[in-house]
């Protein structure tokens, strides 16, 4: 059962287990003394700022997720990082670069990334903390709650919900604006976010504005350096 930490170090390769169990986990000491050289931009394998707070998701005794992998919380303040419900919330938080989702026991490497590889091996869009599989020797099993297990219906719309991340992440590869550094200064979060209040999977990597405070004034507009 992936409930116990030494059971889920059996079957996840130590690279990936570093990540489902540590990846924005806990907090910089080096943010706090002033001194991490990857906070701009930001590239740090722990938290700054509450915002980017993770919880280590897990499976419960009776077999379900300590959060649902798919389902975001209303109580949670994507600005604050804060829940009313704290951290037993049975809900996702959609916190900045979605990575409670992104790097849930579920989903996390299960899907094969839609960018290349650098020379590293890393990630061209994503860098080097990627989500998703970049070659099949990075493929993982995604780890199923009991629900799962007993109801094919959900394990198939799981899978789709992969898919929908999947071509989300094509659809940005394949608009070449964003991939102009001019068309990036002059456009970024500059414009609302199109989609549905809360349903825009990018959080806060999202190109446009979600509200006032995340918005940036156009430079073409407001002359400004």
């Amino acid at each position: 059962m992936a409930n116990d930490p030494q059971q889920l170090a059996l079957i996840e390769k130590s690279s990936h287990l570093n990540y489902l169990r540590d990846f924005r986990v806990e907090q910089c000491q080096l943010f706090l003394q002033h001194k991490c050289t990857q906070h701009r931009p930001f590239s740090c394998f722990y938290w700054h700022f509450q915002n980017q707070r993770r919880r280590r998701p897990f499976r419960r005794k009776d077999g379900t997720f300590s959060y649902d992998p798919d389902f975001y919380c209303n109580d949670y303040d994507e600005q604050s990082g804060i829940c009313s419900n704290g951290d037993d919330c049975p809900l996702l938080h959609r916190n900045a670069n979605d990575t409670e989702k992104r790097y849930h026991l579920r989903y996390y490497k299960t899907g094969l990334c839609t960018h290349e590889s650098d020379a590293k091996g890393h990630c061209l869009k994503n860098g080097p903390h990627c989500s998703y599989a970049h070659g099949a020797n990075d493929l993982r099993q995604p780890v199923l709650d009991s629900r799962e297990i007993q109801n094919s219906d959900l394990a198939l719309e799981r899978l789709a919900r992969l898919c929908i991340s999947l071509e989300n992440e094509r659809a940005l590869n394949d608009d070449p604006k964003w991939s102009d550094s001019h068309y990036v200064l002059a456009n970024y979060k500059t414009e609302p976010c199109k989609r549905p209040p809360r349903l825009c999977r990018q959080g806060y990597a999202c190109p446009q504005y979600h509200n006032p405070r995340d918005r940036r004034r156009n430079p073409s507009i407001f002359k400004y350096k």
